[in-house]
């Protein structure tokens, strides 16, 4: 398997990334230096720079205290990520309806999201979703919203990779985040805040469902 750019240790971090978020590694796999190198033929550094990175992101824990895998989230995990999660966005949104944020980037993202066609694949809608939420945060204007969010949104999308059953399709995907920024849209605060809490409790309610 051939990376095809200059940068050898982004572009690994990219594509195990993907893999990770894709569902196609597995929770529990492990990430060897040995492996991935022999698998993208690369060098053992550059594979070990990028495993940092990835653990950076949270996208790699260790199991044991030297073994790095996909991480495996519990429903422990979901709950608090949704906890810390629910908060940002609601002053985020309670900011963009008060000091009237161009919602000019959440519309171009739920364009991109409302263009889904069924047979997208699960990355594409994970990736889609995110890029809505970034973009709402963005539209704060707040820099250390922005700055603290993504990372955030990047352990969401490790969440839904690994709970995909529990997620829409592409055309309710769509419908539920069309509701939500209309309620952004509205100008009453306390209506956007609202449907952004009932937007996160039902996902939450979604992935912990069983």
């Amino acid at each position: 398997m051939a990376l095809r750019t200059t940068n050898m240790r982004d572009a690994l971090v990219a594509e195990v990334r993907q893999q990770i978020l894709s569902g196609e590694l597995a929770p529990g796999t492990a990430l060897t230096e040995q492996g991935l190198a022999t698998t993208f033929g690369v060098a053992r550094p550059t594979v070990r720079s990028a495993l940092q990175e990835l653990e950076a992101r949270h996208l790699a824990e260790r199991a044991d205290g030297r073994s790095l895998r996909v991480p495996v989230l519990t429903e422990a995990d979901v709950r608090d990520l949704f906890r810390v999660r629910l908060p940002l966005e609601v002053a985020a949104v309670r900011a963009v309806v008060t000091d009237g944020g161009s919602l000019a980037g959440p519309k171009a993202a739920l364009a991109v999201l409302e263009a889904l066609p069924a047979s997208a694949s699960w990355a594409e809608r994970v990736e889609a979703h995110t890029a809505f939420h970034v973009a709402l945060v963005e539209a704060a204007g707040s820099p250390r919203l922005s700055r603290i969010y993504p990372p955030l949104q990047e352990e969401m999308q490790l969440c839904l990779a690994q709970l995909r059953e529990a997620h829409p399709d592409p055309a309710e995907l769509a419908a539920e985040h069309r509701r939500l920024l209309e309620a952004v849209e509205s100008g009453n605060p306390a209506g956007a805040e609202a449907e952004t809490k009932d937007h996160l409790e039902r996902a939450l309610k979604s992935l912990t469902a069983g």
